[in-house]
């Protein structure tokens, strides 16, 4: 029997009993079905679309046995399905039992008529279902708005209630192949690496990944503490000082962006430096700095904080010189208050990235130009944001070079 199909297995500890997600994925994108693993979820990789329907067929009976076999709940993700094999998914649900299938998720399917996306439960009650589609789409949204107005599917009751079909349309990416396609998983960025992919595939990509998640951790879980272990993530930072232990708390290909000064780091050695050298060190952020939280956001993957960070957000004194924060101007002596809001992200248990803007404290300090700004970036701030691994930072740090091959243990 030729190999048509792949196991991935759940690489999160702290998650003992992993759900089972089904990707039918083409090969070469098996790093999505690593990028849920490194989620929580136990992956089933269904090659796709396969040499032929026998070679399908075969595969798609031997994951379906997997998943009955296991008991766990599971949900359906797919990529480009095609017309002829809407039939295949539905044995597929036949094989591995509909009671314990919990979200189907649909990457640009190239269907005709859509409504057989929608697969009902023992009760006759729909499975939640997610579609994203590229906006060229119309003929295929079109419908799936008609099916989702109809009397098929009922309106939520409560607040509490989620609509059991959604859409989402992306502009600017083609139909085919699917748009997570044309860019990488985030856990197979290398460090350092320069992505060439346009910005709508990107903005595409990583918005559609969220909602994904969100529905697959609302349907399945694993629901991790956030909250907790991002303030376990800044109690190293500001209380411990302690910068292996903040790197304890990250995964393996982590990054930090601080946007205005591109300061922070991109990969493990990298940023574990920047933590060491130039951001934990009472000799680099001044010792009465402390984080006041002001509101919070959470959501499947990422926290949003506003704070008041005193060293960004309530009064600190500018006593010495915060390379990572204000490169290349020494101290004023002057107090700051300002207010920053952090981005903070979670690939299964662990941080993958934060990142934050600032620029009015040059205000405070009386630095700022309004013609020059010596220590903020231009538009390469944009652009880190978007493709984090592909802009330097530190290249505004004078004394960046001066940790440069020191022991980060």
């Amino acid at each position: 029997m030729p190999n048509t199909y792949r196991i991935f297995s759940n690489t999160v500890e702290s998650v003992k009993n992993p759900s089972i997600i089904v990707a039918l994925i083409h090969d070469a994108q098996r790093g999505w079905c690593q990028q849920f693993a490194e989620e929580g979820y136990d992956v089933v990789q269904v090659f796709y679309p396969s040499s032929s329907l026998a070679d399908l067929s075969v595969a798609l009976d031997a994951t379906g046995e997997h998943v009955k076999t296991s008991g766990k709940l599971w949900a359906l993700v797919t990529y480009g399905l095609l017309v002829d094999d809407n039939l295949s998914v539905s044995r597929l649900v036949e094989v591995a039992g509909i009671a314990n299938l919990r979200a189907c998720v649909h990457y640009s399917p190239l269907l005709v008529t859509p409504f057989a996306l929608l697969v009902p439960d023992t009760e006759g009650r729909y499975i939640q279902t997610l579609v994203h589609l590229a906006s060229s789409q119309e003929t295929v949204h079109a419908a799936l708005q008609e099916i989702m107005t109809s009397d098929l599917l009922p309106a939520p009751r409560t607040s509490a209630d989620y609509a059991l079909l959604t859409v989402h349309a992306y502009p600017k990416v083609e139909v085919s192949p699917p748009f997570p396609y044309l860019g990488k998983a985030p856990a197979t960025v290398v460090a350092g690496e320069k992505s060439t992919v346009e910005p709508s595939i990107l903005s595409a990509t990583s918005l559609a990944y969220s909602r994904t998640l969100d529905l697959l951790r609302r349907q399945l879980g694993p629901h991790f503490p956030l909250e907790n272990l991002w303030e376990m993530h800044t109690y190293y930072e500001f209380v411990e000082r302690d910068a292996p232990k903040t790197m304890t708390t990250m995964v393996k290909v982590p990054y930090v962006n601080h946007v205005a000064t591109l300061t922070g780091g991109v990969g493990y050695e990298h940023l574990a430096r920047f933590y060491k050298y130039h951001f934990t060190s009472a000799s680099v952020t001044p010792p009465d700095t402390e984080l006041i939280t002001v509101s919070r956001t959470v959501g499947s993957n990422r926290i949003i904080d506003e704070m008041i960070f005193k060293l960004s957000v309530i009064l600190c004194t500018h006593t010495t010189e915060i390379d990572y924060f204000l490169p290349g101007i020494k101290p004023t002596g002057k107090p700051l208050e300002i207010a920053i809001v952090g981005v903070v992200a979670f690939r299964g248990d662990k941080l993958t990235f934060d990142y934050w803007d600032q620029a009015s404290v040059l205000v405070q300090l009386g630095i700022i130009d309004p013609i020059k700004v010596p220590a903020v970036a231009g538009v390469e701030t944009a652009r880190k944001v978007l493709d984090p691994f592909g802009v330097p930072s530190n290249g505004l740090m004078e004394r960046w070079k001066e940790s440069e091959g020191l022991s980060i243990d």
